[in-house]
């Protein structure tokens, strides 16, 4: 059993966490862990008298908050494409890059001629890397194989990761084949059944697949006992969010181009709205997702780094950090939006917030309190990274 003690402690007391939802802000604070388990938090007074014989690791200087988890991320993929960045300061966008056979295209290329240990050690180093920033949970996507052979087998190294964090896997239907489109749907139809991982998620857009197409994808993913996720308006709306009235869409990812009175049907389905402030750097985009409609009603708003040869950010503090200077969100809304409603947006209950019985995924921070984990920017903060109570890294 080890006490630790903070400075500051602050996390979310309920999940998803919603707009003006209570949360502990406890400050001189100490958490108690016992085998990977959390089972006592309050001030470091009361924890100190009712656990006199525990071990202490006094972290007085500092905050302490659950550990983050990064809800949208396309790790698993080989290559890169820096030069396209040259190209979208030179006024290319994103789509034209794309139709013209760079953006994931041009990513498919790489990934097929990569064999699988290749592409399996650049998915560890990247987990690694990530856990280093203080993500805990992290959610990987396959997409970059456009054959349904590669889709799958892009499946089966991810579900062989040996990772020091927990990985959630998702069938993500990408974008279409130059070719073929129809074809290619029945295809993907046959195959999600033999997926094997946890969500089906979908590119729904003008460049990706339109709304008829994924509903039918979905519906059979669904049908077979997969959990659903799904990009939504990123690059324009083309009717993709309102798919979350007919099925049932644990989370609505990008939203850049959602009509403000869509942000009601997503109140009203309970899908989580995972925004992802990276991308829309990366994008050069004006657009942002409705979020002032979104506190007012109570959407849960989780954040993610979405990580990919387009978006090439593995640390979720700088999703913290956007989240709060591009978005608007306050450093308390980012940090929840990090932990309790990502991993809400996952369906995982047992972390996410710092209470008795959860998980111990912890992070504590180089910094006296949670306002700094946007107030400073550029920065690794994060001190100790706790997986079940185990230390992942020191700094």
């Amino acid at each position: 059993m080890v006490i630790i003690r903070a400075k500051q402690l602050v996390t979310a007391l309920n999940m998803p966490w919603r707009y003006r939802d209570e949360v502990a802000v406890i400050n001189d604070a100490a958490v108690v862990i016992r085998d990977g388990v959390i089972i006592d938090v309050g001030t470091w007074e009361e924890i100190k008298r009712r656990h006199p014989h525990a071990n202490i690791w006094d972290f007085g200087d500092n905050l302490i908050t659950p550990g983050l988890v990064d809800p949208h991320t396309h790790l698993l993929f080989a290559g890169s494409r820096e030069d396209e960045l040259e190209r979208k300061l030179q006024g290319e966008s994103y789509e034209e890059i794309t139709r013209k056979g760079g953006g994931i295209y041009k990513t498919v290329k790489y990934t097929k001629e990569t064999s699988d240990q290749e592409l399996l050690n650049i998915l560890q180093k990247r987990i690694q890397l990530a856990t280093s920033f203080g993500t805990t949970t992290v959610e990987v996507k396959t997409g970059y194989g456009l054959d349904i052979d590669q889709e799958l087998r892009l499946a089966r190294i991810l579900k062989s990761v040996k990772s020091p964090i927990d990985v959630v896997t998702t069938f993500l239907v990408h974008i279409p084949p130059p070719a073929g489109r129809e074809n290619y749907v029945k295809e993907v139809l046959k195959a999600i059944p033999h997926a094997g991982t946890t969500y089906v998620d979908v590119f729904c857009d003008s460049i990706a697949f339109n709304v008829e197409e994924t509903r039918t994808i979905l519906k059979k993913a669904a049908e077979a006992g997969y959990k659903l996720r799904l990009h939504a308006d990123e690059l324009e709306y083309i009717g993709c969010s309102d798919l979350v009235e007919e099925l049932p869409i644990d989370s609505a990812d990008h939203l850049l181009n959602t009509p403000p009175e869509n942000v009601r049907k997503i109140a009203k389905s309970g899908t989580v709205a995972t925004l992802l402030p990276v991308t829309i750097l990366t994008l050069r985009t004006s657009k942002k997702p409705p979020v002032d409609e979104m506190r007012r009603l109570r959407v849960p708003i989780a954040i993610g780094t979405d990580f990919s040869p387009n978006s090439w950010c593995l640390n979720m503090q700088t999703a913290i950090e956007l989240a709060v200077y591009l978005l608007g969100l306050t450093p308390l809304e980012a940090l929840i939006a990090a932990t309790a409603n990502a991993a809400y947006s996952l369906r995982l209950t047992d972390r996410g917030i710092i209470q008795p019985g959860k998980i111990a995924d912890l992070v504590i921070w180089d910094v006296p309190n949670y306002h700094w984990l946007a107030y400073e920017i550029g920065r690794n903060k994060a001190k100790l990274v706790l997986k079940k109570g185990e230390p992942l890294r020191f700094l």
